[in-house]
């Protein structure tokens, strides 16, 4: 196999483990329960922590941490947690700072959006959305 495939650069140890593989099974597939865990971030399992936090929101201080969603659904906290991450709808978990805006601040952002509305075409302009989550500037950012 090496010499008639020389561009596979095959090991000769790696050819052998596989021969002694289809010896024994009588296949070259890998043996059934090996190779990394299945997920736990399935439908169901997104289902039931989205519902947790839905349930919690617009009642004050009654937000649960990882930990304690893994407690009630069996879910390990880690698994939880990258639910939370990945999941879109389910970033309110994760705790954020948040600025006040002043009113010169404002009427900066106002101008500025103003700026940019300018300067985007219709085609451009139809995917973009503005928010009031984050401070931004249309300058372009320079290196004194």
């Amino acid at each position: 196999m090496m010499k008639e495939f020389p561009s596979r650069q095959w090991k000769r140890s790696t050819l052998n483990d596989l021969i002694k593989r289809i010896d024994e099974t009588g296949s070259a597939d890998r043996k059934r329960g090996t190779g990394r865990h299945r997920s736990v971030r399935t439908p169901d399992n997104i289902a039931v922590i989205d519902e947790l936090i839905s349930s919690q929101e617009g009642q004050p201080g009654s937000s649960k941490s990882p930990r304690e969603i893994s407690r009630e659904t069996g879910i390990s906290r880690r698994s939880v947690q990258r639910i939370v991450k990945h999941d879109f709808q389910l970033k309110a978990l994760r705790r954020r700072e948040v600025h006040l805006l002043s009113d010169a601040d404002k009427l900066k952002r106002l101008t500025a959006s103003k700026r940019l509305l300018r300067r985007l075409t219709k085609a451009k302009l139809t995917p973009t959305w503005f928010s009031d989550e984050k401070v931004f500037s249309v300058q372009t950012p320079t290196n004194s």
